[in-house]
C-alpha cells in the first residue's frame, strides 16, 4: 500500500511539474504560493559525494524500496549489517528500515544516520522524502516510543500490584493467626470462669 502511494506520488509530482510549466506559459501572474516543484531531473545532491551512486536515479531508489518491502526483517537486517557509513549506505539503511516490521532501535539508528546526511540534500529531495516517508516514519517511531514507555509503566505497576497482593496475603495470614490466638484466649478465659 505504501509503495503504491509512493509511486503515485512520484508520478503525480512529475506530472504536476509538466503541467506547471504549461500553466506558467498560459498565465502572466506570478504564482501565489511557494511550492516545491519536482523537476524532471530529481537529484539528492547538487554536488554528490564521490561514493554516492545513483544521485539522480529515482528509479534505483524506488526499486530498493520496493525490494525492501518484499523482504522479511531478518533478510533486511543481514543487508544492513553489510552497509558502511557512507552517505549512499546511510540512505540505503534508511530505506531498509522504513517497513513496519523493523524494530524501533534499528529504525531510530537509521533515522539518526539519515538526519546527519539529509542537510546536504537539495531542498526538493528533502521535501519529497519528508512527504513520502519521513513524516510517517517519524510519527510511527513516536508511537512506538510512547508504546514502550507505556509498556514499562504497565510492567512497573503490575510488579507493584503483585508486591501489594503478597503483602495483603501476608497480612491476612497474620490476622487469621491473631484471630485464632484471640479465640483460643477467649476459650481459656471462659473455661477458667466456670
Amino acid at each position: 500500500m505504501r509503495l503504491s502511494c509512493f509511486f503515485i506520488a512520484v508520478f503525480f509530482l512529475v506530472g504536476c511539474e509538466s503541467l506547471t510549466d504549461v500553466s506558467k506559459e498560459a498565465s502572466d501572474e506570478p504564482p501565489a504560493n511557494n511550492k516545491t516543484a519536482l523537476g524532471s531531473a530529481f537529484c539528492f545532491y547538487e554536488n554528490p559525494p564521490e561514493d554516492f551512486l545513483h544521485n539522480c536515479d529515482a528509479k534505483h531508489w524506488i526499486e530498493l524500496w520496493v525490494n525492501a518491502s518484499d523482504q522479511p526483517w531478518t533478510q533486511r537486517q543481514q543487508t544492513l549489517a553489510t552497509l558502511t557509513n557512507s552517505d549512499y549506505d546511510r540512505l540505503h539503511a534508511y530505506i531498509l528500515t522504513l517497513m513496519n516490521d523493523t524494530p524501533y532501535q534499528n529504525k531510530l539508528r537509521a533515522q539518526l544516520a539519515f538526519n546527519e546526511i539529509s542537510p546536504g540534500f537539495t531542498e526538493q529531495s528533502r521535501k519529497v522524502i519528508d512527504v513520502i516517508a519521513g513524516a510517517q516514519n517519524n510519527q510511527l517511531m513516536q508511537f512506538e516510543s510512547a508504546l514502550v514507555v507505556l509498556e514499562k509503566e504497565n510492567t512497573s505497576r503490575g510488579e507493584k500490584l503483585i508486591t501489594l497482593q503478597n503483602e495483603i496475603d501476608s497480612l491476612r495470614k497474620k490476622l487469621e493467626e491473631l484471630l485464632q490466638i484471640e479465640a483460643t484466649l477467649m476459650d481459656k478465659n471462659r473455661s477458667t470462669q466456670q
